[in-house]
């Protein structure tokens, strides 16, 4: 997992969990909690990522490839594997997790997070394979893999799950992601109540 670097994304204030992302000159921060890594809180966890894995949260990037009449939006869960996988990897409160990609026949991405003691597998997004066979063969291509993108910065729509699945985590946009709003309403905004100025 070395190789990888989601996590120069975390910082812990307070000791409050928080993610970043850079974006233009500012960071957009997300403070939120991370859960303990046992089999009742993975599976409590990876419950509240499914029940929240809503339309307004696939990437512009898959819609543009797979217009509205594409056979693949068949497939359950099509276009939420990147989502699901990270959005567990953040919440989850341990180091032995990591991230895998495969590939389908069509050379689509598919991904999961994988438990390096262990191996166990953690795969939320499964169902949208309905051939067994085809999901084996995506396994056994699987390789440790850090989240596309810039040098594995998160994407936006993984801070709008997390927030979906804890309504009173605290996103903002900063100069400083180490530093904390002062006031509710730059947590609410990302910009100072007038009253500050």
């Amino acid at each position: 997992m070395s190789e990888l670097q989601h996590s120069k994304w975390m910082t812990v204030v307070d000791r409050k969990q928080r993610i970043f992302r850079q974006e233009n000159n500012q960071y957009d921060v997300l403070e939120f909690e991370r859960h303990p890594y046992t089999p009742d809180q993975i599976d409590k966890v990876s419950k509240l990522i499914r029940l929240n894995l809503t339309d307004d949260l696939i990437s512009k990037e898959i819609r543009e490839k797979y217009p509205d009449n594409n056979l693949r939006w068949k497939q359950l869960l099509l276009g939420y594997s990147v989502l699901a996988t990270f959005s567990l990897l953040y919440l989850m409160d341990t180091e032995v997790l990591e991230p895998m990609r495969g590939e389908d026949l069509d050379c689509e991405g598919h991904w999961w997070l994988r438990d390096n003691l262990s191996k166990e597998r953690y795969d939320l997004t499964l169902d949208q394979f309905s051939n067994c066979e085809e999901l084996k063969n995506v396994y056994r291509k699987g390789k440790p893999k850090g989240c596309h993108g810039c040098g594995e910065m998160p994407d936006s729509l993984l801070f709008d799950l997390i927030q979906k699945i804890q309504p009173n985590s605290k996103r903002w946009n900063t100069n400083n992601y180490s530093e904390t709003p002062s006031s509710l309403d730059e947590f609410l905004t990302g910009r100072p109540h007038e009253s500050l100025l």
